[in-house]
């Protein structure tokens, strides 16, 4: 690719393009699409080079190196939409990630098993769990025909401040005609207030699959969605509805069910985690028994078929089968929307979602399959290792092209999310090597920044002389910028040109974190020169201050505004201006915030 192409490529926000079979088959926190990823691939490498990612995340890279060899109609857009025309063929790709969750996800993507075995398989997966588990989601309709569960909505038991008169946090909160979260109760003793004032009700309980006594939040049945031969229904929770439950808890559970402890860090509250001491205490049991039996039965499929099936399981697993699964509130709807866990955070609201985990999984069964149709018979070589990118096994000046996405800081404790499903696997992240800002693991912004040096100094080392990398980022605070723009210069890299990762739809910490700031900087690096650099006389005020103001009638809105900062920071990195403002002070300095 000529350097002028190349400059076009970094030239306008790229959107993020998270659609279709390949975003939709997992649920794993991703920043870029494989597609959008192939695009930079396909244009600073030729058919044959060797591509690298230090920190693989869920095996985009991999995946879109395999894919320039079979580009997509999405990938043929986004190169036309720029006046592109890269060298479609198959890359090679080396990745590498700590994460036992995430180089599964990796090597099954990028050694996709042929389609039809696969759903095959899957399918019979779901009809044997459901065979050994026949009565397990029953529940009777409004009506008393007979059912299976949907979904139900579980709600903490609260007690009235005045008088101690228990009731669900549910019916002192939700109102119908329409929809609604109420702010204000009244009890039967004449009290009102907030809801969120009334006592959380605790239960001491024995776990009879640990044997240990703790102590919980009540946790109550309170509406229930079924479907019968008749059709779907909702009904108000019963004492059938928690007798279910307690038979779930009752039985033992399958051989190789993992009743292991929790590693609880940065994401722990003392509140909503209250007792959750153990995996399974994230699950209802009759989850929890699902999914051991899914995981159970997958030892009878063929070999070359587990990986793919396990990844289909706790592709359902984190996001949709525990109690972080949660309804919310949409405008004229007449009932709760019922969605998954929040990415990034370990949050369990005071109406949880118990989904049934077997036609959930089904469901899944033909968006992988979708994926591995468009994966299959690529003839690449991707190879996927679980460890450390600070001593990577390549040879010197080997790699012709790097594509990564670093942690984002203290942005998202990975390996404490990851052990949802790492503990199923049975190994988890070794948190020793993992680059973050966690006060839970006694790392700050200098450790932080030691872990992203011994990483790009490998980068730095196998790069061929002429290679490139792109770099994704994300902050709202200097001293993160600062670390990443330290530990790219004491390891020989230099930015060249930056632009703009265009999420169409920001995260739930870009949404309700302290400062919101939009949009990824996409970052170009290569080797640094010999010669030393010019000495740098602007500030990072003075480029906020050059930026051209709104004009006209229509000023600038929130999101562009929020897109400011990560252009501003890139401009900085690019003219080697020293990172100085969190984004804060570059609004309140703008007048934006």
């Amino acid at each position: 690719m000529s350097a002028t192409g190349l400059e076009e490529l970094y030239s306008s926000p790229l959107p993020a393009a998270r659609t279709g079979a390949l975003y939709n088959a997992f649920s794993y926190p991703t920043k870029i699409s494989a597609e959008s990823v192939a695009l930079f691939i396909a244009c600073h490498t030729e058919p044959g080079d060797h591509v690298l990612d230090v920190f693989g995340g869920s095996g985009t890279t991999g995946i879109a190196a395999l894919l320039c060899e079979r580009p997509t109609r999405r990938m043929v857009e986004l190169a036309a939409e720029r006046g592109l025309k890269p060298q479609w063929g198959a890359r090679d790709a080396t990745v590498y990630e700590l994460s036992e969750i995430g180089t599964l996800l990796s090597r099954v993507m990028t050694h996709a098993p042929e389609p039809k075995a696969f759903a095959a398989a899957a399918r019979r997966l779901v009809d044997a769990a459901t065979k050994r588990e026949p009565t397990l989601y029953d529940a009777e309709g409004p009506d008393g025909q007979a059912g299976a569960v949907r979904q139900i909505i579980w709600s903490d038991v609260v007690a009235c401040p005045r008088c101690g008169t228990e009731t669900t946090y549910a019916d002192t909160r939700v109102r119908y005609g329409p929809l609604r979260f109420d702010d204000q109760f009244t009890c039967s003793c004449g009290h009102t207030g907030s809801p969120d004032d009334w006592k959380r009700v605790l239960e001491d309980v024995v776990d009879p699959w640990t044997g240990e006594a703790y102590t919980r939040r009540r946790r109550v049945p309170w509406k229930v969605y079924g479907k019968s031969a008749t059709g779907n229904w909702s009904r108000a929770a019963t004492e059938k509805d928690a007798a279910a439950e307690a038979d779930a808890l009752a039985r033992d559970l399958p051989a190789g069910a993992p009743i292991v402890p929790l590693r609880w860090g940065d994401l722990h509250r003392s509140g909503y985690h209250q007792g959750m001491s153990h995996l399974h205490h994230l699950y209802t049991a009759r989850n929890f028994r699902a999914l051991a039996t899914l995981w159970q039965l997958i030892e009878e499929e063929s070999e070359e078929l587990r990986e793919a099936l396990r990844l289909l399981v706790l592709s359902y697993n984190a996001a949709h089968s525990t109690l972080m699964t949660r309804v919310v509130l949409k405008k004229n709807s007449k009932d709760f929307v019922v969605t998954g866990a929040q990415s990034g955070v370990m949050y369990v609201s005071g109406l949880p979602v118990e989904k049934n985990v077997f036609t959930g999984v089904q469901r899944k069964i033909k968006t992988f399959a979708a994926a591995f149709e468009v994966l299959h018979g690529l003839s690449g070589e991707a190879t996927i290792v679980t460890g450390s990118s600070a001593d990577l096994h390549l040879g010197d000046e080997s790699i012709d092209y790097v594509f990564t996405d670093p942690p984002f800081g203290g942005y998202i404790p990975y390996s404490e999310i990851n052990q949802l499903n790492e503990l199923w696997l049975g190994k988890t992240t070794r948190i020793e090597d993992e680059a973050i800002i966690s006060p839970a693991q006694g790392k700050g912004v200098g450790e932080y920044q030691a872990l992203l040096t011994s990483v790009f100094s490998e980068v730095g080392r196998v790069m061929k002389p002429s290679a490139e990398a792109t770099i994704v980022f994300h902050s709202s605070q200097a001293s993160v910028w600062q670390a990443l723009a330290s530990s790219l210069a004491d390891a020989g890299l230099v930015v060249t040109a930056a632009s703009i990762l265009d999420k169409t739809q920001a995260s739930f910490k870009q949404v309700n974190g302290h400062v919101a700031v939009s949009g990824d900087p996409l970052l170009r690096v290569k080797k640094r020169a010999l010669q030393l650099s010019p000495p740098v006389a602007a500030t990072m005020r003075d480029l906020a201050l050059a930026e051209p103001r709104p004009s006209g009638r229509l000023p600038m809105t929130p999101r562009q505004e929020q897109h400011r900062y990560s252009e501003l920071v890139g401009a900085a990195l690019v003219g080697g201006v020293p990172i100085t403002m969190d984004a804060r002070a570059v609004y309140r300095m703008r007048g934006a915030g």
